[in-house]
């Protein structure tokens, strides 16, 4: 898997906590945090999207939720 460089900007004590949080690799815990806010949000359309269709949309999300856990 490709990887890439990144430069953010949070506060001073939230990058405290997830240093601390991290067990030593800072990267790997980011990485997962993103990828979980990925997951809510893909679940979150999933919902709207169901409610609004009315439709099964379970194909729909497990795919979504391969392509965004796939590592």
């Amino acid at each position: 898997m490709a990887t890439s460089k990144l430069t953010v900007t949070v506060p001073d004590d939230l990058l405290r906590a997830a240093r601390e949080a991290a067990d030593g690799n800072l990267s790997a815990y980011v990485a997962r945090a993103i990828r979980d806010q990925l997951v809510r949000d893909a679940m979150t359309m999933y919902a709207e999207d169901s409610a609004r269709l009315g439709d099964d949309l379970d194909d729909l999300y497990s795919a979504a939720e391969d392509d965004l856990c796939d590592s």
